[in-house]
Formats: C-alpha cells, sequence, structure tokens
C-alpha cells in the first residue's frame, strides 16, 4: 500500500506546527504569565497546538478511507475475473449489446458457436458480424431494449462459419441491463445450442412413424406396460388390436380399479385359459421369455385362437419390469391343424386297417417296384426274412430266404412278359413247401407299375397229399403183408416145432447143434418179421385215452435196459415231472418209444450213452409234448435221410427195415410227426412230437435216471 501525495507533504506540516506550539509555550513559561510577550505567545501556541491535533486526526481518518477504497477496488476486480470465468466455462453463449447493438462482450462459448473469434465481435453491429443471424437478432434484441420482461425465442434456425451449410437451432433470451441510476446499458442476450436435441427428436419422430405405420401393417397387435409386484401396470397396446378382438382401442386405456391393466385386457380371454394366461404373464421373471396359445373371445362372440410371446426386461432402478407380448392370430393355423390332425389320423386309422389286413394274411406277401426294390411285405413275409424289413432294398441284396432265388427268376420273367407266372419251391432243410405266384400290374398310365409276389405254403397240403398216398399204399401192402403174414405163421410154427422135435430127439449128438442153432434164429428171425408185419399191416383201432406220457416212456425205457446193459449202452433220461396230457393208444405208443430207444442203443458203440428228454412245447401257436432221443453212434447219412421211412429200408444188419415205418404210421394216427437229423455234438437224433390235449403251466423238474 502506497500513500498519496498529499499525505506525505501534510505530516511534516502538522510535525512543525506542533513543534512551534511548543516551542511558543516554553517561551511563554519562561517570559511569566504578565509579561506582554507571555500573553501573546500563550493564544498562539493554544492555536497551534490545537490546529496541529486536528491536523493528526484528519491525517488518520484520511489513511482509513484511502485502505478501504483499495479493498473495495479489489473486491471488484476479483467478482469481475470470476464472472469472466464462468461466462468462459459456460456451454451457454452470452453476448452483451450496447443501445445501438453492438457487441461489448463475448464469452467463449459464443465465440465458438458463430465460428468467429471475440475480438471480431466487439464494436461492431450485430448485422455486421453475421448479416443473416443478426437479422434474425436485430428485432429482438430491439424489442428487448423496450421492456423489462425477458424475450425468447424457442427455435432460432441459423447458418454460422462454425457450420457453414448446415443448419442449427438456438434457443434465445434477451433480457434488458439497466444501471445504478436506472438508465439502461444494453441488452444481454443468451443462446444455447439445441441442434443435436431437434435432430433427436426429429429422428425419434421419425422412428416413432415408422413404428406406427409398420405396428399398422402388421396384421399382429402389441401390448406392454410394468411388471411391479405381480401386477402389470402402465398398460398400453397399438391400435391394431381393434383389427384382431373388434374391442376399439379406447377400451384399453383406463387402467383397472386397482392399477392393473383394463380389465377386458383378462376378460377378453376365454375363462378356461384365463387363469393360465395370468399366471404365464404375471409370472414373468427378469428377462425371461414365455410363448402360449389362448383363446380370445371377441365383441361379436366369436372365439379366435392367438399366440402371445411375451418377454420382460432385467429390473430397473425402481425394481420394476418392462413386459412386452405380440399377440398373433393363430386361428385359421390352429384349424389347419386341426383338420390336418384328423386327417392325419384317418390315414393313419387306413394305414393300420390295411397294415392289419394286410398282415393278416397268412401268405407272404412282397409287392416289389418294376426295378426290383421290396417297396412293402406282410408280416408272414418279414418272417421268412428271419425278422429283417428288407423294405427299400432290392430283392437281389436282401437277406437269404428259402424264395429268393425262385422268386429273381420270376421277377425277370415279369419283367419281358409283363403276365403272370407261378411255380412251386420247396426247401429241403427246412422240409417246407410253397406255390410261389407272381403278377405284373400297371398303375395309371404306367409309370409305376409293380410287381406282386405270393408265396402259398403248400407244405401240409403235400404233407397230406403224401400221407394220403401212404396210406393208400400201407393199407394195400397192409392187406397184402397182412395175407402173407397169416399163410407164413402157419409153416413158421411147422418149422418151429420140427426144430424142437429134432433137438429133442437128435441133440445129444453134437454135430447137429450148429445147424439147430442156424434153424432156431432163422424162425425168430422170421416169427420177428412176421410180428412186424402184424403190426405194419394192422388197421387204426385201439383203446384212446386222455393220459400223460411220461409212464409210457417209463415203461419203454424199461424194455430196453436189458438190451443196453448186453449192448454196453447207457441211458440216461431226463424226463419233466409234469406234462400236458395227450390224446393216444398208449400200448401202440409203448411201440414207437421202444422201437425209437432200442434202435439208439443198436447204433451206438459200447460205452456210449442215450439220453431221452421229455418237454412242453410251443410250436406254430400249438402247445405240443415232444420226446428226443440222442445216441452216440455215426448218425444218419445224408442220402440215406429221404428214405429212412420207406418200409424194408434198413442199413442194420438183421434189420427189417419196418421199425421207423411202424413208428412213422403210429404217429400219424396220434397227429404227431417225426424228425431226424444229426445231432451237432454227433450221433442221430430222433424228435417225436405228440399235439397235447391242453398246455397248463408246467413246472418243468426234471429228473435223471441212468441205466
Amino acid at each position: 500500500m502506497h500513500e498519496s501525495p498529499s499525505h506525505r507533504q501534510l505530516l511534516p506540516a502538522v510535525l512543525g506546527a506542533s513543534a512551534l506550539a511548543s516551542l511558543v509555550a516554553w517561551a511563554s513559561w519562561r517570559l511569566g504569565a504578565e509579561s506582554l510577550l507571555a500573553r501573546v505567545l500563550t493564544p498562539a501556541a493554544l492555536v497551534l497546538v490545537t490546529t496541529g491535533t486536528l491536523a493528526v486526526l484528519w491525517t488518520r481518518a484520511s489513511r482509513r478511507a484511502h485502505l478501504e477504497r483499495e479493498a473495495a477496488l479489489r473486491s471488484a476486480t476479483d467478482a469481475s475475473a470470476l464472472r469472466e470465468a464462468v461466462m468462459d466455462v459456460t456451454p451457454v453463449g452470452f453476448a452483451f449489446f450496447d443501445r445501438e447493438l453492438r457487441y461489448v462482450h463475448v464469452n467463449t462459448a459464443l465465440a465458438a458457436m458463430n465460428g468467429l473469434p471475440a475480438p471480431q465481435h466487439l464494436g461492431h453491429h450485430v448485422t455486421e458480424v453475421m448479416p443473416d443471424l443478426g437479422r434474425l437478432l436485430a428485432p429482438q434484441l430491439q424489442r428487448a431494449l423496450q421492456t423489462d420482461a425477458p424475450i425468447q425465442d424457442p427455435c432460432l434456425q441459423v447458418e454460422t462459419p462454425a457450420a457453414p451449410g448446415e443448419p442449427r437451432f438456438w434457443f434465445g433470451s434477451y433480457s434488458r441491463v439497466r444501471g445504478t441510476g436506472g438508465e439502461v446499458l444494453g441488452v444481454i442476450a443468451a443462446l444455447s445450442e439445441l441442434t443435436e436435441r431437434m435432430r433427436a427428436e426429429q429422428s425419434l419422430q421419425e422412428h416413432e412413424d415408422r413404428l406406427d405405420v409398420l405396428t399398422r401393417s402388421l396384421p399382429d397387435y402389441l401390448w406392454g406396460g410394468k411388471l411391479r409386484g405381480g401386477v402389470l401396470r402402465d398398460f398400453y397396446c397399438t391400435p391394431v388390436i381393434e383389427r384382431t378382438t373388434g374391442y376399439p382401442a379406447s377400451a384399453f386405456v383406463q387402467p383397472g380399479p386397482d392399477g392393473g391393466p383394463p380389465p377386458l385386457w383378462a376378460e377378453m380371454v376365454h375363462p378356461e385359459d384365463r387363469a393360465r394366461y395370468r399366471t404365464c404373464i404375471e409370472g414373468l421373471a427378469p428377462g425371461a421369455e414365455v410363448e402360449l396359445e389362448h383363446r380370445l373371445i371377441c365383441s361379436d362372440g366369436r372365439v379366435r385362437w392367438v399366440r402371445s410371446r411375451a418377454a420382460a426386461s432385467a429390473l430397473d432402478s425402481q425394481r420394476e419390469l418392462h413386459v412386452g407380448c405380440v399377440v398373433t392370430d393363430v386361428t385359421d393355423r390352429r384349424l389347419a391343424d386341426d383338420l390336418r390332425q384328423r386327417l392325419h389320423a384317418s390315414f393313419r386309422r387306413s394305414a393300420q386297417e390295411w397294415r392289419r389286413t394286410f398282415d393278416a394274411v397268412s401268405s407272404p406277401l412282397i409287392v416289389l417296384g418294376a426295378d426290383g426294390i421290396i417297396q412293402r411285405l406282410n408280416a408272414a413275409a418279414i418272417a421268412l426274412f428271419d425278422g429283417m424289413d428288407p423294405s427299400g432294398q432290392p430283392l437281389s441284396t436282401a437277406p437269404y430266404s428259402p424264395l429268393r432265388a425262385s422268386a429273381l427268376l420270376l421277377v425277370e420273367l415279369l419283367r419281358r412278359t409283363h403276365g403272370s407266372a407261378a411255380r412251386e419251391v420247396t426247401d429241403p432243410p427246412s422240409r417246407r413247401a410253397w406255390e410261389l405266384s407272381a403278377a405284373w400290374v400297371d398303375e395309371a398310365g404306367g409309370e409305376d407299375s409293380r410287381i406282386i409276389l405270393v408265396a402259398t405254403e403248400v407244405t401240409r397240403l403235400m404233407e397230406l397229399q403224401a400221407r394220403l398216398r401212404r396210406h393208400e399204399t400201407m393199407a394195400a401192402m397192409g392187406a397184402i403183408v397182412a395175407g402173407v403174414a397169416h399163410e407164413v405163421r402157419n409153416p413158421l410154427f411147422s418149422i418151429s416145432a420140427v426144430v424142437d422135435a429134432v433137438d429133442a430127439t437128435f441133440g445129444s449128438r453134437a454135430e447137429l447143434q450148429p445147424y439147430l442153432e442156424v434153424l432156431r434164429g432163422e424162425v425168430k428171425r422170421l416169427n420177428h418179421l412176421t410180428q412186424e408185419l402184424f403190426e405194419y399191416g394192422r388197421p387204426t383201432r385201439g383203446e384212446w385215452v386222455d393220459g400223460p406220457v411220461r409212464p409210457v416212456v417209463e415203461d419203454a425205457l424199461s424194455a430196453c435196459a436189458m438190451a443196453a446193459e448186453q449192448a454196453g449202452v447207457a441211458v440216461a433220461s431226463a424226463l419233466a415231472v409234469e406234462l400236458p396230457p395227450v390224446r393216444m393208444d398208449s400200448r401202440r405208443l409203448f411201440h414207437v418209444f421202444r422201437n425209437v430207444v432200442e434202435n439208439a442203443v443198436q447204433h451206438s458203440p459200447s460205452g456210449a450213452t442215450v439220453r431221452v428228454a421229455t418237454e412242453a412245447v410251443e410250436e406254430d401257436g400249438r402247445a405240443w409234448v415232444r420226446c428226443t432221443v440222442h445216441d452216440g453212434g455215426p448218425g444218419f447219412r445224408d442220402e440215406d435221410l429221404p428214405h429212412v421211412f420207406e418200409p424194408f429200408f434198413s442199413k442194420r444188419r438183421g434189420g427189417t427195415g419196418l421199425g421207423l415205418s411202424i413208428v412213422q404210421r403210429i404217429l400219424e394216427e396220434h397227429q404227431g410227426t417225426i424228425r431226424l437229423r444229426n445231432a451237432d455234438t454227433g450221433g442221430a437224433e430222433v424228435t417225436l412230437l405228440l399235439p397235447a390235449v391242453s398246455s397248463p403251466p408246467a413246472t418243468q423238474s426234471v429228473d435223471s435216471l441212468a441205466s
């Protein structure tokens, strides 16, 4: 702080006056009070002292005022600097115009908005800096000079050097400024940039227009709202709802009594679907989606099917979910689906009926394309392919079947002739026979031809025919054999009696014994042959009863025990305890089991074992009692198998060749059958099958007996 020159000059004068006054006072004291000079100097000294005192007081007051003025100036300078700083950092543009509308002050923001430095504004009329902008601002500034009320310009569209050729949007506010004496100093203008907001609003409006056009062009309607505490609020929907439901959009504007959606939102949902609909919508979790189909009851009472697809947002700051839903009318699709399902069900029933009918045919049926590819086949045909369905495969590459080779020949024949053909097919391993017929079928236009193969099994028929022929032959042979046996029996009796008489008369002669033994053996063999001839030619009659087979088998095993012991062959049996009864003549059936077991013993070497087993089985849908006899011999020769049942065919020395023929005949009388094969483990295996009268559940308790 520096003192002013007046203060520096006044201080020595005040000090001098004070010193002079002191000197005068001292002189007066020295001269004495009565002295003339003392009387003159004393008042002068008082005056000087008083003057000096006043001068000191004034100096102090003047100095205090000077300090206060300098503090005020500093405060004003700081306030001005602060005001300038605020004006420069604010994003709002400020300008101060004098009464002639000349720029007095421009802040940084307005200079940037105009695109001109601040100094180029100062002192110039508003129309001189930027003519186009000045012509817009001048009328508003002039109006502001006339009133104390602020003048506002909500949307001022300008072009500035900052963005040439690009329209900008400003918000302007203009206020008159008065001095301390009330005189008008000028106008202050505040200008804000609105360009981005205007563009955003314009873009938003465009998007809203597009969305409106899009929603009105779609057949679906949309609704939305906020889900708070499981209650849907702030509901809104698109006007397209009227097109789907018939209800006006205005019916969905007012909220419900509890602040929820309009009552019609739920009431127009079909009562049977309403609870499920509300549960799905109001139970939406954050970020979840749900889709359901339900019915709506329209304003005219029609019921429409719709699909609602709703999605929920994440929780916002208010712990609310924003829910949006698109509702699509799917009535036509549902009707089409229902019709399609009915048609599909009808087709399925028709296909199932056709398949059942097709499969019910016991004969194998195969439908081939003209190219030989299998298109369809029934259950009986699948059984021929070991249960595998070769549909879609060429017949030539299908799994093996006894009919395949013959069927391929017929197919090739029909592809040339387009007619029909048939042939008989036999399968020696299974001893089955078929009559295979094929026909060429042309569809309309001849574009989709088919070959139909039908295999009719004639095994049973051929067996019956063979059996009939065999019966006729056996009947004729039986009559002859019975007569021959009858005629032979008497001479045999006579020869046997003569041998016995010779033995009784000359038996002591040793040279005759060999001849007698030969005669007795031959007589015995002829008697056995005669007995078998009688058995072979015996007419079918007997005592038929329903009973168990096991006792008959056990009797046959006992009858063969001595022969087995003499041959050194063991007999092991595994006979089921409980078997279904069979209708039988036990005497003749005993002859069957004895004959088969004796043959097995005779063909087994010493030390071998003959195994006999019985069990209940199911074959061809029928219950049977099966007896299996397995010997330890060499088995059947393949070339002998077709002839083993012929009368008088025998490969065993001393055999008559009637044993298996008699067994076959007796089994045929019992409606049974006999099968011969060589076992995988070696030896011959004879299987006897007898039809069961009934087939109760049998306990397969087996006991093993060895003799």
